[in-house]
């Protein structure tokens, strides 16, 4: 008897208690992801193992594969996002003159382009 649908939810429970300890640290992030892709490996058997080889049940599983992959990546992202926000944000507040020099905004746009580029 399969249970597919139990214990995706048991997975994705278990991965996002491990992501709330990451404390939006990218590499934590990342390494949460590995063990769900693992999790999910185990949930899911290779296709032939399956008492019944069928295209709809494999792009079930497959559709399972490709979010949660994106969703990693979008947290990853998200993380890499805040954390180049709020290095501009506290050097703002160190910054004397409440002005941060073209310089400085300019990298972060690029920070923020290569963010957006590589994650999403």
């Amino acid at each position: 008897m399969t249970n597919y649908s139990v214990e995706i939810i048991k997975c994705l429970a278990s991965w996002t208690q491990q992501l709330q300890n990451c404390k939006d640290d990218p590499q934590c992030i990342e390494q949460c992801s590995k063990e769900l892709r693992k999790g999910l490996d185990t949930i899911f058997p290779p296709s032939t193992k399956l008492e019944f080889d069928n295209d709809k049940i494999s792009y079930i599983f497959s559709t399972i594969f490709f979010l949660s992959n994106r969703l990693n990546k979008a947290l990853i992202g998200l993380a890499e996002t805040d954390k180049a926000i709020n290095n501009l944000v506290s050097e703002e507040r160190t910054n004397t003159s409440n002005k941060i020099d073209s310089q400085k905004r300019q990298e972060f746009q690029n920070n923020l382009n290569k963010i957006l580029s590589e994650y999403y």
